[in-house]
């Protein structure tokens, strides 16, 4: 059903009066292949239906929903749609966005909608772009590169062969989709790269990555440094290609300092009050870390509050942490 439902869109997307191609074109993707689901109530149903499938299967499947009146009709319309495949290539699910002339629509859908859990796809599992190129690319070493949404994933592709990038289509990471990573190479985590939003729900997700990390991994594991208000679609949108793989390659730093500039966010550093309850609180979540980790913390720790706190300071927090004895002092 997935793949019917491909077929149609992928057709439509070429049909006179479009706006998928000059959409994607203003964004700097073309090439991206995509599909339109059209505007309307029913235009995919009953495709399918021609097919042989039943409103039931098409249901299960979520490219259908029902009506309070009882009526059948498409789950995506009007939208840009883009398969999210598995390791096999088989169409699992969809991800898709809006047509942008109702951006400014006070009542408009969300911007972006995903299949719901089916029998193929579960959102909790699954990553837009981890196909079976992209995971014969990480087999063979590529950097994988975690980015919310498939447009950010497509921005990526823009900025290096060595780099897979793959999308939540959110910010809910899980064990489950960094296992889908390990079970291609088990050292493919230690070498992510994550790229998430530089608002509050992409922050939080770095917090939630860290949690989800082996002790090695967390060692190397990089976060790329964006601009606030920016994502990595935003940047290729302005035509700075080389300043993406520059904040993905060349410039990211250890998952840990951004773990800990979203923590310090709730604190007040201008006084020591708040600074040594931010390095306490940072310092017991990070005490079974490996010793690199602790390492690279410590540094970081020392010059964000060198400010209000000595250096010795927060080595001893750490220390005492990491250790279980006493603070000094």
């Amino acid at each position: 059903m997935n793949a019917a439902a491909w077929d149609y869109w992928r057709w439509h997307a070429t049909q006179p009066g479009e706006w998928i191609a000059g959409y994607l074109a203003s964004r700097g993707l073309r090439g991206t292949v995509a599909g339109q689901a059209p505007a309307g109530w029913a235009r995919l149903v009953p495709t399918l239906r021609r097919r042989g499938f039943t409103d039931t299967e098409l249901l299960e499947a979520s490219l259908a929903l029902s009506a309070k009146n009882g009526g059948v009709g498409d789950a995506f319309h009007d939208r840009l749609v883009l398969p999210i495949r598995d390791t096999s290539d088989r169409i699992i699910g969809f991800t898709a966005r809006r047509n942008p002339a109702t951006d400014d629509d006070p009542d408009a859908p969300p911007k972006y909608l995903n299949t719901t859990s089916t029998p193929a796809y579960d959102k909790s599992r699954a990553l837009y772009g981890l196909d079976a190129d992209a995971a014969a690319r990480i087999a063979r070493g590529g950097t994988p590169v975690l980015v919310e949404g498939a447009l950010d994933a497509e921005a990526v592709r823009r900025a290096g062969n060595d780099l897979v990038p793959v999308a939540l289509c959110g910010t809910a990471i899980t064990a489950d989709h960094l296992q889908q990573l390990r079970d291609i190479d088990p050292a493919a985590v230690g070498r992510l790269t994550t790229a998430t939003d530089a608002d509050t729900a992409g922050q939080g997700a770095i917090c939630r990555l860290w949690n989800l990390l082996t002790t090695d991994e967390a060692a190397t594991v990089r976060a790329a440094v964006l601009e606030p208000g920016t994502d990595p679609a935003d940047l290729v949108l302005a035509g700075q290609r080389t300043q993406l793989r520059g904040a993905l390659v060349d410039d990211a730093r250890p998952i840990i300092q951004a773990a800990i500039d979203v923590t310090l966010t709730g604190y007040d550093l201008e006084h020591v009050e708040g600074a040594l309850a931010s390095l306490r609180h940072i310092a017991e979540a990070i005490r079974g870390a490996s010793p690199a980790v602790l390492a690279q913390a410590t540094g970081y720790l020392a010059k964000r509050l060198a400010d209000t706190t000595d250096h010795d300071v927060v080595v001893n927090e750490i220390v005492a942490a990491a250790t279980g004895v006493a603070r000094e002092g």
